[in-house]
């Protein structure tokens, strides 16, 4: 299937009434298409798609001066005048706003006329005819690769722009989405067909917005105008494909640009793949997570990069999120003159997201003078709304945002987007969100399009390629991996502890022997919740989070303990009893104390297990509800314990009568799940909390047991459920769970005390002490019985 297929007949195009899709004539739906083919096999020393009709060719390069001369021409409309009506219209269709009108980027900078360089279009020339012409004849678009490789000379022919004749023939090639387009079982046109009779919520947003999208071009101004049906097709058959994005009001303004320079199907394929390959997991989403991790990551570039600027916003309490996140959300197309939103998609198209944030940061630096004059946050706050409509020289603009961000890198980038995605998630409560820094496929996968109606029903996903099952779990375990290393460096890297994971089989058979080891002489210790001064000798004295070796209980309250050697009595009340089962009690590892071990656990670990635990699951069936890793897990502790059902509630009655689980482990680590299982869904389940926060407070429950790797091999060996629940390239079903085990191993060599209602009562974290301790700060009162 080639691209020129798609678009040929590829849509019967639609008109909307009443927000029902019906067939206009047939010789509307082919104006609007010019005939590709044909298109491709033009020589490219010659003009696409008839930019050339209506440009004035000077020395200086080719100059876009007459009205509608910039766009595509299915788009054009045979007699200028028609759509004018007398205004002034620039070659991309936009009106002139009235003089009096601010000075912003929607006036779209009128007089700036589109100019292409020549020699830019020479060497884009020439370097295709090197390295792509095979033959002795001339040099046709179709002979040209779907996918043009990455190499520093096109990384250089980049940044000094593509020729605008050349950019609808370039930029599928340079972004993938040509690629992508003949690589898909699912054409446009069968898109538009699934998409077409849908009357849902998001069609109805996509209708209402349609002429509110982009309201001084000619060309989208009233909903009969030329590219409003096709903005309105883009949009529907988007929703449909990322049904987890559905219609986000940043992705028309993106698309209403790109149809004045492609095709129809060519857009829907170009956005496509930027949703795909080129931002991160949820950028357009409800809660829009991607893009606010972005945010967060700007401010830091920002103090990074231009610290001065950083310092005058920290002065004035200024969030310039409340600026940039349009920036990124249209990338860039509702804040700069289309000439220059042009050339950064030229750089984005090839680079990336990373390319948002040069952007950003030179558009800042240009404009850092005028924003230091500015003395208040209202002024501080014009001038960055103001300043990407004060960029004119786009060249400038290139040069000095690759200049200030030379040191930035996609590594970098992704690590600092990690790195926000938890602390976003921390402060926010929707620990958990599955955020991916690297592009990630959210969308219907279109091989599986095809048979959907099959998959929807019987809850099975099509095939999937083995390179990308192998990107996928790699990423994933490397994600993993860098998680724990991070728990570990927390917890300080004791020396004492090995901490290469073991991926001999003799460990795995020695877990439960493990397991059961542990110090049955071990002391009794406690934890200070408050600072007590020692008065007397007979006192003991300590700061808060102390630990305090506890050497008699037998009045309930006053006890005698240690601290550093010095022993003493102190009062019952103010210390916290530590449940250290076989490992000694770690600050580090207490949420009530240290609050990054909430981000590295609930934020990052979390995060990266689901994402396990999600790979591969069945797709939700049509009469079921939403398929979720925490129905999967309930499914298999029940399966797992159902035949000794009696006996383990027997053994969990017996340890919550006589507490014997404060003594030594009694339970194995199958009953302690089931426990733990419970006790979650009996906390969590009355105010209705998600099954996202239900799968990190057993995660949670995993590691203050020291058994979260045990509980994760007893999901993957309960094979009649995980095959029930998981297609088999799976990570579940894989061999590769049994070096996860490994992995998560580690993590029992450290002692976490994580409270499992940490997300359901916030408020229980500040551990007051009760107010009737002050009374027994009285030393006579406390210490009587000893007289």
């Amino acid at each position: 299937m080639s691209m020129s297929h798609i678009q040929k007949g590829a849509s019967p195009m639609y008109s909307t009434t009443a927000f029902q899709f019906q067939p206009i004539s047939k010789q509307s739906a082919v104006s609007l298409y010019e005939d590709d083919e044909e298109s491709e096999r033009k020589p490219l020393t010659s003009t696409s798609q008839g930019l050339q009709t209506s440009h004035h060719a000077t020395a200086m390069g080719t100059r876009y001066k007459a009205p509608f001369s910039a766009v595509t021409s299915s788009l054009r409309p045979s007699d200028p005048r028609i759509l004018s009506k007398g205004n002034e219209v620039d070659e991309f269709g936009f009106v002139a706003l009235p003089k009096e009108t601010s000075y912003h980027a929607n006036n779209r900078q009128i007089h700036q006329v589109l100019v292409d360089n020549p020699a830019a279009h020479l060497h884009w020339t020439a370097h295709l005819e090197f390295t792509q012409n095979k033959s002795v004849d001339e040099l046709t678009w179709d002979k040209i690769s779907p996918l043009i490789p990455k190499s520093d000379k096109v990384h250089c022919l980049i940044k000094q722009g593509i020729p605008h004749i050349m950019r609808c023939k370039l930029w599928p090639r340079i972004s993938g989405s040509l690629s992508k387009s003949i690589k898909s079982n699912l054409s446009y046109k069968d898109i538009l067909h699934n998409c077409w009779d849908e009357d849902t919520v998001t069609t109805r947003m996509i209708e209402r917005d349609l002429v509110r999208t982009s309201t001084n071009n000619v060309f989208f101004q009233t909903i009969n105008a030329s590219g409003v049906n096709r903005l309105r097709n883009v949009l529907r058959a988007i929703s449909w494909l990322f049904p987890d994005i559905g219609y986000c009001q940043g992705m028309g303004m993106v698309v209403s640009t790109l149809l004045l320079i492609l095709e129809e199907g060519e857009v829907f394929w170009l956005l496509s793949c930027i949703i795909e390959d080129h931002l991160p997991s949820h950028y357009y989403n409800t809660n829009l997570f991607g893009i606010q991790v972005d945010q967060a990551v700007l401010v830091e570039l920002v103090k990074e990069y231009i610290p001065d600027l950083h310092s005058h916003f920290e002065t004035h309490s200024v969030e310039i999120n409340l600026i940039t996140l349009n920036w990124f959300l249209t990338l860039y197309s509702a804040v700069l003159a289309p000439r220059i939103t042009l050339r950064v998609w030229d750089c984005f198209l090839y680079e990336g997201s990373i390319l948002l944030f040069r952007i950003a940061l030179g558009v800042l630096s240009i404009n850092k003078d005028l924003v230091l004059n500015q003395g208040s946050s209202e002024g501080i706050f014009t001038e960055l709304s103001n300043a990407p409509s004060h960029i004119e020289d786009v060249e400038q603009l290139i040069a000095h945002s690759y200049e200030i961000t030379e040191s930035l890198t996609d590594n970098a980038l992704q690590e600092m987007r990690t790195e926000a995605a938890a602390k976003l998630n921390s402060a926010v409560n929707t620990l958990g969100t599955p955020y991916n820094p690297r592009p990630s496929e959210q969308a219907r996968r279109l091989g599986e399009a095809k048979a959907s109606w099959f998959s929807q029903w019987f809850g099975y996903g099509g095939s999937v390629s083995d390179k990308a099952k192998n990107i996928a779990q790699t990423e994933m375990l490397e994600d993993l991996r860098k998680n724990i290393a991070a728990i570990v460096k927390h917890f300080g890297g004791d020396t004492r502890l090995d901490v290469s994971p073991d991926y001999s089989f003799e460990s795995h058979q020695r877990d439960i022997e493990n397991f059961k080891e542990f110090s049955r002489n071990r002391p009794l210790r406690a934890r200070a919740l408050m600072d007590f001064e020692r008065h007397d000798e007979d006192e003991l004295g300590f700061c808060k989070n102390d630990i305090i070796t506890v050497l008699n209980q037998k009045d309930e309250h006053c006890w005698f303990g240690e601290v550093g050697g010095v022993r003493g009595f102190f009062p019952a009340k103010f210390v916290l009893l530590l449940d250290e089962r076989s490992k000694l009690y770690a600050i580090e590892g207490d949420d009530r104390v240290s609050n990054e071990i909430t981000t590295l656990v609930r934020g990052n670990l979390c995060t990266a297990l689901r994402k396990i635990f999600e790979h591969g699951l069945r797709r939700p069936s049509v009469l079921g509800t939403a398929l979720h890793p925490w129905h999967f897990i309930e499914d298999s502790i029940d399966h797992e314990i159902k035949e000794q059902f009696t006996q383990i509630l027997g053994r969990l009655v017996l340890c919550k009568t006589f507490r014997l689980d404060e003594e030594q482990k009694v339970l194995q680590p199958n009953e302690m799940l089931f426990r733990a299982m419970h006790l979650i869904n009996a906390s969590h389940d009355p105010l209705n909390i998600s099954a996202d926060v239900k799968l990190r407070s057993l995660i949670c429950a995993g590691l203050n047991e020291q058994c979260l790797h045990m509980w994760f091999a007893t999901f993957c060996q309960c094979t009649e459920v995980t095959e029930r629940w998981y297609a088999p390239w799976s990570f579940i079903r894989s061999p590769a769970w049994f070096q996860i085990k490994c992995e998560l191993r580690l993590l029992s060599k450290y002692a976490f005390n994580l409270s499992l209602d940490y997300e359901v009562n916030p408020s229980t974290h500040s551990e007051p002490v009760k107010q009737d301790v002050q009374d027994m700060l009285i030393k006579h009162h406390l210490f009587s019985w000893m007289s």
